[in-house]
């Protein structure tokens, strides 16, 4: 049978990288080639057509990265000194996406779910199907507003959907789904954010009461000045059934200073402890952040209201999730360190999270984060 040259390449430039970062990661060999096995079979072919590098434009063009790959591949370290866990995220791609048989990429996502189905047996889609249903373009209008929409959105992203799996150690992967719901917005004349809000309030646990966190962040957004500029990006579920189950909402600030950041992070003090327990979680970050944005000044010479450099790029600024469960009072916040677009170099990026592991007494961690990436790039 004929090689597939899709599929070497996706092998060759993904598939290598996951490899290593499980080796590194300490994961066991009968683990490491389960989800490589998983890899092969259900992430390949949906990641659609290779992209020719010496071509000028990608098949598709992903708003998973800014170079538009269409992957992207993580650790996460937890704070109990414990191996990272691997993670990784995709946008599936069809071999029609972008073209007039599919110019909204929408065929490759329901595909992958269907085989999803039959490969991991804990994934729930009761959420999934929800927020399809309210989130996705509706495609049987997409024929006659195809110009329109596009002249909207010339620059914005014509992904709708992502899917991403934590590759646990023990029992089958955990599966979460990703909704960009700006053409479903502009069809339905709302932003994206009243979108989501209306798609989480629908839900049958939130009419008997649960997810009554989102009031925290509907007012911050309603009545602060920082909020009423966030712009909604997406929505981030757990495939999962249960109580467990979480709910995430991104937001991206155009605002660079570290004071925007920790009042977008407590949403303007609504989520201040009241005795400054933040404080220190603050500290920590505030250092991190000057070690990663400004690696040759002294910490005092910046100060928590420097602005990072102007950057005109589409994902330019911070990006935020808030992680709402069904019985918490309040959500969980978290933030995205922007390297890509305010660092230095990948040298200097890489020696500031070593810098920041060592100083917190993890040595182990620092040299397996070097030593993959030096395997990989």
């Amino acid at each position: 049978m004929a090689r597939d040259p899709n599929f070497d390449w996706w092998q060759r430039q993904v598939g290598t990288p996951l490899a290593i970062l499980l080796h590194k990661a300490g994961y066991d060999l009968e683990t490491q080639y389960a989800y490589i096995r998983f890899f092969l079979d259900c992430t390949i072919p949906a990641l659609g057509p290779s992209h020719n590098m010496s071509s000028d434009a990608s098949p598709w063009q992903s708003f998973m990265t800014d170079d538009h790959t269409p992957v992207e591949l993580s650790w996460e370290w937890r704070h109990t000194g414990e191996n990272p866990d691997v993670r990784y995220s995709i946008e599936p791609i069809g071999h029609s996406a972008g073209g007039c048989a599919d110019p909204f990429n929408l065929l490759a996502t329901p595909y992958l779910i269907g085989q999803l189905q039959r490969t991991v047996s804990s994934l729930d889609l009761r959420c999934y199907n929800h927020f399809a249903d309210r989130l996705l373009p509706n495609a049987p209008a997409l024929g006659s507003q195809y110009g329109a929409l596009l002249g909207q959105s010339p620059t914005g992203p014509l992904s709708t959907s992502f899917v991403a799996y934590d590759l646990r150690r023990k029992g089958p992967v955990t599966v979460k789904a990703y909704f960009l719901p700006s053409i479903r917005a502009m069809q339905s004349e709302v932003s994206n954010f009243d979108l989501i809000i209306r798609a989480i309030r629908s839900l049958p646990e939130s009419r008997a009461g649960a997810f009554q966190a989102l009031r925290l962040l509907t007012e911050y957004t309603e009545t602060d000045a920082l909020g009423s500029e966030l712009e909604c990006e997406m929505l981030g579920i757990d495939c999962v059934s249960g109580d467990s189950a979480r709910l995430k909402i991104y937001l991206r600030s155009g605002r660079t200073s570290f004071d925007s950041v920790r009042s977008i992070m407590t949403l303007g003090g609504r989520m201040q402890s009241p005795v400054d327990d933040d404080e220190p979680a603050f500290g920590d970050l505030f250092e991190l952040w000057n070690t990663l944005f400004f690696p040759e000044k002294r910490a005092s010479t910046t100060t928590t209201s420097t602005e990072l450099r102007r950057c005109g790029h589409r994902t330019a600024g911070i990006l935020y999730y808030f992680d709402f469960s069904k019985s918490h009072a309040k959500p969980v916040p978290k933030v995205y360190l922007p390297v890509r677009h305010y660092g230095e170099s990948d040298h200097l990026i890489a020696k500031a999270v070593c810098a920041r592991m060592k100083r917190k007494g993890k040595q182990h961690e620092a040299r397996q984060y070097l030593s993959a990436l030096r395997e990989i790039l």
